[in-house]
């Protein structure tokens, strides 16, 4: 697997994982002290940044391969 690709897959998992957290937070499935909400926030965000560098990355890397062919 390129590792443009495991960038995107792991920061679709965060990104989904910190979601989950909050609607279930939301739904008062699971109880909602500061610091869950902070942590959530955060894996949801470095999911985000993560997954826009291998996005990016992948556009970058096929855009050089399709330019030198």
């Amino acid at each position: 697997m390129q590792r443009t690709k495991r960038q995107m897959l792991i920061g679709g998992t965060l990104l989904v994982f910190g979601w989950l957290v909050t609607f279930a937070m939301v739904l008062e499935l699971i109880p909602s002290p500061i610091w869950l909400n902070m942590v959530a926030y955060g894996v949801t965000l470095v999911g985000f940044m993560i997954g826009i560098i291998g996005v990016v990355s992948h556009i970058r890397i096929n855009l050089r391969d399709n330019h030198n062919e």
